[in-house]
């Protein structure tokens, strides 16, 4: 077996991407995005054993300072999304695939590592819940962009086509790839989370959009509903790879929330995504996959539903241990057990930053052939 961290620049993350399904979150371009957002190295584990071939996206992070962790010791997450674990030609070797992870994981420092599957390429249960925890979050939303547009329409609940109707009576209508409003959507995200009350890590930076345009090219379209004064009402961002399309962030302008223009970005996104011949249009589930209020809005389009995991693994059980313990005599606990891992439960916004060239991350490459 070759089994081994790969950065972004190596070429085998991107030809074995060409050949396998997979969608934008497991792209290096997109690691390298959300890696600078997070302060973090991006890399891959690669690993190929016989015909079969293993890649998983992650962010290489430091520890919170405030553990006063040897410089050495790392943790690992999977950019935001569902990058999960890609594998080709089939799941057969996922046990030895994961077996190499942790021990090469392991090896280099990595204490604990947190994974977001993707939910529509489930994997099987069992070998996951040998080397890790599996958690069930919730579900997602998609509609199987194959059937005709009829049959997808009559699948839309009646009031979401009672308000995609008014707001075309009304004027409302959309623009593809206007970009020349996409500083005004960026401005429009912003406030619709604070408006929202959402989470710190769902305000993405302006260099987070302009790096995402930037290196997806023209995988990522914009979205605008405008009304019948071209005002932006309603935005979003929609990513194509490999036949299925994300809706990946979208906003509503508050003066026009009653309205519901966001259900006509929604209608355009699919419809626009079938002519692609687009097999899949997914657009996820709730505020961390719960049955809220988003999630319903969501389930008004489609009754196509996909189960999302998270996955987690102790890599180092000792350090784990320490690191935990450490956090808990500065009293340092999370409020819920779905915490992990635990001892980021007090990070800090100072903590270490990791630099695409530190000397540090070289050491991140690395191989074992058995």
């Amino acid at each position: 077996m070759i089994a081994q961290f790969i950065d972004r620049r190596d070429t085998r993350w991107k030809e074995f991407l060409q050949r396998t399904p997979h969608d934008f979150y497991d792209l290096p371009e997109y690691a390298e995005v959300v890696a600078a957002e997070a302060g973090a190295m991006p890399v891959a584990f690669y690993a190929e054993y016989g015909l079969a071939t293993c890649l998983i996206p992650l962010l290489i992070r430091t520890i919170p300072a405030a553990l006063k962790a040897p410089r050495v010791w790392y943790d690992c997450v999977s950019p935001y999304g569902y990058p999960g674990i890609v594998l080709s030609p089939s799941q057969e070797e996922l046990p030895s695939f994961l077996d190499a992870f942790c021990r090469i994981a392991r090896a280099y420092g990595i204490v604990t590592a947190f994974l977001r599957l993707h939910p529509l390429f489930p994997l099987a249960q069992a070998p996951l819940e040998r080397f890790g925890q599996l958690i069930q979050h919730g579900a997602t939303v998609y509609i199987n962009l194959s059937e005709s547009k009829e049959h997808i329409w009559q699948q839309v609940s009646t009031n979401h086509q009672r308000d995609i109707k008014r707001l075309i009576r009304l004027g409302f209508h959309c623009t593809l790839d206007d970009w020349s409003r996409f500083q005004e959507f960026i401005v429009l995200y912003h406030a619709n989370m604070k408006r929202v009350g959402a989470k710190e890590e769902y305000f993405f930076s302006p260099d987070y959009f302009e790096n995402l345009r930037a290196k997806l090219g023209s995988q990522i379209h914009l979205v605008c509903a405008l009304t019948s004064a071209n005002e932006l009402a309603a935005a979003g961002l929609l990513i194509v790879t490999k036949g299925i399309a994300q809706h990946h962030l979208g906003a509503t302008a508050a003066q026009y929330q009653r309205r519901s223009p966001s259900k006509l970005v929604v209608d355009f996104m699919w419809r626009w995504a079938q002519e692609q011949s687009c097999h899949t249009f997914h657009f996820g589930g709730g505020v961390g996959a719960s049955e809220d209020s988003l999630f319903q809005f969501k389930s008004g389009f489609s009754p196509m539903r996909s189960q999302f995991y998270s996955y987690r693994i102790v890599v180092d059980d000792a350090k784990h241990a320490a690191l935990n313990q450490t956090a808990k005599q500065l009293g340092c606990v999370p409020a819920s057990s779905e915490f992990f891992p635990e001892y980021r439960h007090l990070e800090k916004k100072n903590d270490p930053v990791l630099i695409l060239d530190d000397p540090l991350i070289a050491s991140h490459t690395m191989q074992r052939t058995n």
